[in-house]
């Protein structure tokens, strides 16, 4: 791989914090669009091709696209299927600011370089607008957070181009399951360390583990840097709602929350807000899994398992995923790539 004159291997002198190392990595990019993947992810056989093609069809300096996760399952590996046609929808970045205001992260395929490819003139005028490129403790979401104060909107493609594996092995997914491993308390003591300035802007300064402050922290982060003023205000009462409601999904799971409820009670208290009310669904699932113990039935949730075809390996299963994928594009199923009108902030 290293042979080939296209490819560059490049490594900093120190070992550095993630915001530092993907500043330091894109500033010896070369090209003229730029992306970035970790050593958990994947783009399939045909991502490039295609991002190539809506490029130069639109004359844009950001694309993003979908994102989804490789089945683990039986020792082999499953790899989600995707439309075969091409779909293109231009987003609102207002919605997108509304659901971090209000603590709602359920839209994750939000623009955020790991879920894209940005140019280096775009990249050139963050740095010139903002200072960096990235900031914070998250690159991917101080990026976004730069996407949502410069753009008002930001085109997608609506097709699964980048697949994630071994989640389960995640520093994130360690934090937001309250499942500590050596390489998530290596990160947590350096981040503590070397980025404490950073984790003091959480609404709860104190916590570095519940998935709604770090996500909200990333949000402070970014809109104390803002220049446009439209990144508003956290809602408070949303926050303590959807914390609640995560922690306590949690602790059904067996997770000892009761640090972070306390904190969110405090939180509460000091802010005047309303006592966190379960909704409906909610309710008849804790009343059935409170039913099922009485009756001592297993309350353990059983898993469904994968729908697919098993590969021993996951360049197998994209071999066989882009295969399919010429398929349908010889047969003319796949369309031609269309102009959109795409307005900039």
């Amino acid at each position: 791989m290293l042979e080939d004159e296209r490819v560059r291997y490049v490594r900093p002198e120190t070992v550095l914090p993630m915001t530092a190392h993907w500043e330091w990595a894109v500033a010896h990019a070369q090209g003229e669009y730029v992306g970035i993947l970790t050593d958990r992810m994947v783009i399939r056989l045909y991502t490039l091709s295609t991002v190539d093609s809506v490029l130069r069809g639109n004359d844009l300096d950001l694309i993003c696209y979908e994102r989804a996760n490789i089945v683990e399952d039986d020792g082999g590996y499953i790899v989600p299927s995707t439309d075969t046609q091409i779909n293109f929808k231009v987003r609102r970045t207002e919605e997108f600011i509304e659901a971090f205001s209000k603590s709602d992260y359920r839209r994750l395929d939000n623009p955020r370089f790991l879920n894209g490819f940005a140019s280096a003139a775009l990249l050139t005028s963050f740095r010139q607008k903002y200072g960096s490129i990235f900031t914070g403790i998250a690159p991917d979401y101080s990026f976004l957070m730069r996407v949502l104060d410069d753009r008002d909107e930001v085109y997608f493609v609506e097709n699964t181009l980048l697949l994630k594996h071994s989640e389960d092995r995640s520093n994130g997914k360690s934090f937001t399951h309250m499942k500590m491993t050596r390489a998530s308390q290596d990160f947590l003591e350096r981040m503590r360390k070397e980025q404490s300035e950073f984790v003091r802007l959480a609404p709860l300064p104190d916590d570095v583990m519940m998935i709604t402050n770090l996500m909200a922290r990333e949000y402070e982060i970014g809109r104390g840097g803002q220049k446009s003023g439209k990144l508003k205000a956290i809602n408070n009462q949303a926050f303590y709602d959807e914390s609640v409601k995560h922690l306590r999904s949690l602790k059904e799971a067996g997770a000892d929350v009761s640090v972070q409820l306390k904190r969110m009670e405090n939180y509460r208290k000091s802010f005047g807000l309303a006592a966190y009310r379960p909704a409906c669904r909610e309710r008849r699932r804790s009343a059935k899994k409170w039913l099922k113990r009485i009756l001592g039935m297993n309350v353990t949730s059983v898993k469904k398992r994968p729908k697919g075809e098993r590969f021993s390996s996951i360049i197998e299963a994209l071999r066989v995923d882009a295969a399919d994928h010429a398929t349908y594009k010889a047969l003319h199923i796949y369309p031609n790539l269309p102009e959109l009108p795409l307005s900039k902030a």
